[in-house]
């Protein structure tokens, strides 16, 4: 005998379904996508997770934030962030997606629980009217075409032997307007909008260069496999990047069309690194990196299959914040937050006023302990396109001449000085930094930038304007330009005057 009771719960239906054996599973929309996947018998916290983040989500998406946070107080409540119970569930969920394919974080939803829990808190609050002070262009750089040797075995892999192959982007990419990366962006933008209590907005456009071809490599390195870009690939995309989508855009990413090949058996379950976290043509602003196939099918050693909308709404977010995280942490060295590369897998490095236990609460803690205060704030940092021409017309060579510093300080080549000189018969400079490396720099002042030469060990004349020293100007508060300098950026690094 079978009994069915209905209960409806925050707008959300369920059915509780019992069996003679006394045995009772809920039919919701988590259990649904579970079962359609071949898992009939989740962990009750992975079920319930994922549960809590679509009710939570299709509140939220459609203005009802009362109720989005109700369901995200009440999954809290039971099994609050930042505990031990939460940490197990973490390496449950990886199995899951071994065993099963199903790749939705790890733990399960966690990461987009917490991003959502934070869009809530500002949504909810007295503040959450106000219109941005800012926005951050995001531009997503669509590659066409990639090319290159292709290994067919592990042994092909270590000799660096393989099949030339040629590879085009995902299609999926750009239908229905984008759809699939619009989907798998929505989270991050509406959280970064949150970190900054609403003062910085995000706007994502799209540039597919369909004709443009790069060069991509399998490679091991260190017991680390690699398949990305290579060669002179940066210098062919930011060439084919138009100057004015150069020049209006803060944020990139850039997507490459797979070289990975999982195709042969060697290489079905392996995990390949094919991106991560960049900067932009101008080395401060942060780029995302990643391959096509990223965003259309589970990694091999994440699932198994195509993703699904659930899977891409609740995991893709997860990636995004890792990797922004990066650039946060970098744009305010001075908090100490990654003095060592991912220094928050060792649970001993954490602030002392830390209270979690694994990376999105390191995450969600940096976020509210620290970067909420930080100086610049997060809706003027963040901003990257250029100042306009205009306000390069009153800078003077003289007014660049000092001592620069680079922060962190790692080596004698982040500090330096910039002094007058003549170059090839004009008004020029001469970078000379402690370690004894010396160069001239060749005024631009209606770009804003000096210009590197040959004499250079940085010069790339592949690169728009051959990695130049780009002229920083100051801000505001609000973030607003104002005609004076405040250092240089150059090779992803920022420069600042210490004195003349």
């Amino acid at each position: 005998m079978m009994r069915i009771a209905v209960a409806a719960s925050a707008g959300l239906l369920t059915l509780a379904v019992s069996d003679a054996a006394g045995m009772a599973r809920e039919d919701t929309p988590a259990q649904r996508f579970l079962t359609a996947q071949g898992f009939e018998s989740p962990p009750a916290l992975y079920r319930e997770a994922l549960d809590t983040f679509l009710q939570a989500e299709a509140a939220y998406r459609r203005k009802d934030y009362v109720g989005a946070e109700r369901a995200l107080q009440n999954l809290w409540s039971r099994h609050p962030p930042g505990t031990d119970e939460w940490a197990a569930a973490y390496r449950q969920a990886w199995e899951i997606g071994r065993s099963h394919g199903i790749n939705i974080g790890c733990p399960p939803a966690y990461y987009a629980l917490r991003m959502l829990t934070e869009c809530v808190r500002w949504r909810r609050s007295p503040d959450s009217h106000t219109k941005p002070l800012a926005a951050a262009t995001l531009t997503v750089v669509l590659v066409g075409k990639s090319s290159g040797v292709q290994p067919t075995t592990s042994d092909d892999l270590t000799q660096g032997r393989g099949k030339q192959a040629s590879h085009v982007l995902e299609a999926g990419l750009l239908a229905e307007n984008h759809r699939v990366l619009r989907d798998s962006l929505w989270l991050f933008c509406e959280y970064m909008r949150a970190a900054s209590d609403g003062r910085l907005d995000v706007r994502v456009r799209f540039l597919h260069l369909p004709e443009l071809e790069v060069p991509v490599a399998v490679t091991i390195s260190n017991g680390r496999r690699f398949a990305g870009l290579s060669g002179d690939a940066w210098g062919r995309i930011w060439s084919a990047v138009p100057s004015r989508t150069r020049a209006e855009s803060d944020w990139w990413w850039v997507i490459y069309p797979s070289c990975i090949p999982e195709q042969y058996p060697d290489f079905e379950r392996t995990e390949f690194i094919t991106g991560g976290m960049g900067t932009g043509h101008d080395g401060l602003s942060p780029c995302f990196i990643i391959d096509d196939r990223w965003m259309t099918r589970k990694p091999p050693h994440l699932g198994l299959g195509p993703y699904t909308d659930i899977e891409r709404h609740t995991y893709l977010p997860q990636w995004l914040q890792h990797e922004f995280m990066h650039h946060l942490f970098r744009t305010y060295p001075q908090l100490g937050l990654e003095a060592r590369d991912h220094q928050w897998f060792d649970r001993k490095t954490w602030p002392g006023d830390f209270e979690g236990r694994i990376e999105p609460d390191y995450y969600a803690e940096a976020l509210t302990k620290r970067l909420k205060d930080a100086d610049p704030p997060l809706h003027v940092a963040l901003r990257y396109a250029p100042p306009p021409a205009r306000l390069f017309k009153g800078v003077k060579l003289e007014d660049l001449v000092g001592s620069y510093r680079h922060e962190p300080v790692e080596n004698d080549w982040h500090i330096g000085t910039l002094k007058l000189e003549t170059v090839d018969g004009k008004p020029g400079l001469r970078w000379t930094n402690k370690a004894g490396a010396t160069w001239t720099l060749t005024p631009d002042l209606a770009k804003g930038i000096l210009r590197t030469g040959p004499d250079c060990p940085y010069y790339d004349a592949t690169r728009p304007d051959g990695v130049p020293f780009r002229i920083l100007l100051r801000r505001d508060r609000n973030g607003n330009w104002l005609p004076e300098v405040d250092g240089f950026a150059f090779h992803g690094g920022r420069y600042a005057p210490t004195g003349k």
